[in-house]
């Protein structure tokens, strides 16, 4: 599969590369994902549903490094602005919140390009941070754990950082993942592939978010995606929220406000359609952490009532 033949390339064995020539490989999964991303995008624009304007452009999408999805791009900003100690002091803020030992089952491979240091013997990476963080967030809000059968869905999911570490911690949470930008989608079907066969994890495209029944979905999230977008865009994942009844909708934006990059507020899209917020916490609560962490973010909880029970 592509997934194996693209860890082939990032595997190494002591100092040695595998011997098979590893920029004609390259190569050729590059082509082939980005062959993937082409159709999927044609296929878009024939149907008429795909999405227009925000940050995502054809500048951004020419430039990307395939095989180095993982790196410091435009899915995850990682050591263009922070240094090893913020990730440290970082690294310890996730340990303290972390009440469901997640530090013992995340791993970082380090592979695909992404930016790491060494703690405690360990890879430590901003996807790991991050994650630790988020998931305690939502595991103290929403007792995720403590559901038997939990159900996310990720919007704006990228290449599927948020999916693998789900998988990786819990038994019982099933992720969704959807990305209107047809080269994240394309990405999230490779890194995803082992969760995809076991059927906790669905990589959906835009004309196959029909399968999502409606109050299946315990919880949306959509982690620095909206406020990349253009307002008609989100416009049209709150109206899929409300029509698929989903109750509980984790946002966290780029900046201090519910708002896209430019400062246009989407807050109220949200609670024209009923939705109240929850909850507002910053990433780190402790202010201390908070001076030295890596990008610090407010995490947005919503909240809108359905009457219909998740089937």
């Amino acid at each position: 599969m592509l997934k194996r033949r693209m860890e082939m390339v990032n595997l190494k064995f002591g100092k040695f590369w595998m011997k098979r020539d590893r920029n004609s490989i390259q190569s050729e999964l590059s082509l082939s994902v980005r062959k993937c991303a082409s159709d999927l995008a044609d296929k878009y624009r024939n149907l008429g549903i795909a999405h227009g304007g925000g940050v995502w452009n054809a500048k951004h999408l020419a430039s990307f490094d395939v095989m180095k999805f993982r790196g410091d791009n435009v899915y995850v900003w990682q050591t263009r602005v922070f240094k090893e100690i913020h990730y440290f002091v970082s690294y310890l803020y996730a340990l303290k919140v972390d009440k469901l030992g997640l530090h013992s089952k995340f791993t970082e491979t380090g592979s695909f390009g992404v930016e790491s240091f060494t703690f405690e013997g360990r890879l430590v990476s901003r996807d790991l941070i991050d994650s630790i963080i988020e998931i305690s967030y939502l595991e103290e809000k929403l007792q995720m754990s403590k559901t038997e059968r939990f159900r996310i869905l990720d919007i704006g999911a990228g290449y599927g950082r948020f999916a693998k570490r789900i998988q990786e911690g819990f038994t019982n949470i099933e992720v969704s993942c959807i990305d209107a930008i047809p080269l994240s989608t394309c990405l999230s079907k490779v890194y995803l592939e082992d969760e995809i066969r076991t059927g906790k994890v669905t990589v959906h495209q835009l004309d196959t978010l029909d399968e999502v029944q409606e109050g299946s979905i315990n919880l949306a999230i959509n982690i620095h995606s909206f406020s990349e977008m253009s307002m008609p865009s989100v416009e049209s994942w709150v109206r899929f929220l409300v029509e698929k009844k989903v109750e509980y909708v984790f946002v966290v934006p780029n900046g201090a406000d519910l708002a896209l990059n430019d400062g246009s507020d989407f807050g109220g899209l949200f609670e024209n359609a009923g939705y109240h917020i929850e909850s507002v916490d910053d990433k780190f609560s402790d202010p201390e952490f908070a001076r030295f962490g890596i990008y610090p973010s407010k995490y947005f909880l919503l909240r809108r009532s359905f009457s219909l029970r998740l089937v």
